[in-house]
């Protein structure tokens, strides 16, 4: 019982500790470029990508109707909900992802996203109706340093 408990507790703060993966892509016709992404177990992930001398950040795995869509962010800070809106972000061809902003770097959510224990991310589509995806945000000042570190 006591190696179950340990291994379970061993599981669980590896799960933990996943949430930001982070890597360097090279597709082989673009420049490296630095990616963090969070682990995809529930389809939609949040991503961090070195684009344009600056930190991109978007969500995917999602499906939106609509060319250009209204995004709510809540960031946990503290015990404390810190909400963004962004207005008529871009959608991705594929209608899978939504971007948020062109440069998180400069953003006014970056102390939030920083600080943050949670996430909550609502995609308000006219067509399709309104969506809401939560994520864990361990890590996300290492992921973020790892991108912005150029």
């Amino acid at each position: 019982m006591k190696t179950l408990l340990m291994t379970l507790g061993l599981a669980l703060s590896y799960t933990a500790s996943a949430q930001w993966m982070t890597k360097t892509v090279d597709n082989g016709f673009d420049p490296k470029y630095k990616i963090a992404y969070t682990d995809n177990t529930k389809m939609q992930w949040l991503k961090l990508e070195d684009y344009n001398n600056g930190v991109s950040f978007y969500i995917g795995g999602v499906y939106v109707c609509d060319d250009d869509v209204d995004v709510d962010i809540s960031f946990l800070v503290y015990g404390e909900y810190k909400k963004f809106n962004i207005k008529q972000c871009d959608v991705s061809e594929d209608r899978k992802t939504v971007f948020f902003t062109d440069n998180l770097e400069i953003s006014e959510m970056l102390p939030s996203f920083i600080a943050s224990t949670l996430v909550k991310v609502r995609i308000n589509d006219i067509t399709c109706g309104e969506s809401t995806y939560e994520f864990n945000m361990n890590y996300s000042m290492s992921a973020f340093n790892f991108i912005d570190n150029n």
